[in-house]
């Protein structure tokens, strides 16, 4: 009995590790702040990707951190959305303040304005900053704000309407 569950538990190891390894894929929520991913080699995918559906248009940005130096190519469903800017070299650490690092122009970023629909983003990595150590990089998903002007213009002129109604009934 005991020899048979060894035999289960070795079958079951060894399917585990022929598996090919698969990334991990993070279901990402808007308007909940940064998500970090860590990076491979120049030319590797990044080991995570992110998925989420959206029904109102949404804002996506990814930056690298720490030390600049990182830019990444971004896809939908294997589509190419673009890459993030260039990064300058050398920098000041800005650690894991991602918001220091997109604000300060020297780490790579980018920003993609997204419609409604289903994504599966990934990314591949164009350039890595020298050095050895792992290195990170974040992604945010923000819905996108209601234009408040034109919430304002559209509230004035339905007063206005209103008024002019009301003064014809007089």
């Amino acid at each position: 009995m005991f020899s048979t569950k060894l035999k289960a538990l070795a079958v079951a190891a060894a399917t585990v590790t022929a598996l090919p390894s698969q990334a991990a894929t993070i279901n990402l929520v808007a308007d909940s702040g940064w998500t970090r991913f860590s990076i491979g080699d120049v030319g590797t995918t990044v080991a995570r990707s992110f998925s989420f559906s959206l029904a109102a248009n949404a804002i996506l940005t990814i930056v690298d951190g720490f030390f600049a130096g990182e830019q990444f190519e971004v896809f939908n469903n294997a589509v190419a959305l673009g890459a993030t800017s260039a990064p300058v070299t050398p920098s000041k650490n800005t650690g894991m303040n991602f918001d220091k690092a997109l604000a300060d122009g020297q780490h790579s970023f980018g920003q993609f304005n997204l419609g409604p629909g289903t994504y599966l983003i990934s990314m591949d990595v164009l350039a890595r900053a020298p050095g050895a150590g792992n290195r990170l990089g974040a992604i945010r998903l923000d819905m996108a704000a209601v234009p408040v002007p034109a919430g304002g213009a559209l509230l004035l002129s339905g007063l206005g309407i209103a008024a002019l109604f009301r003064r014809r009934r007089r």
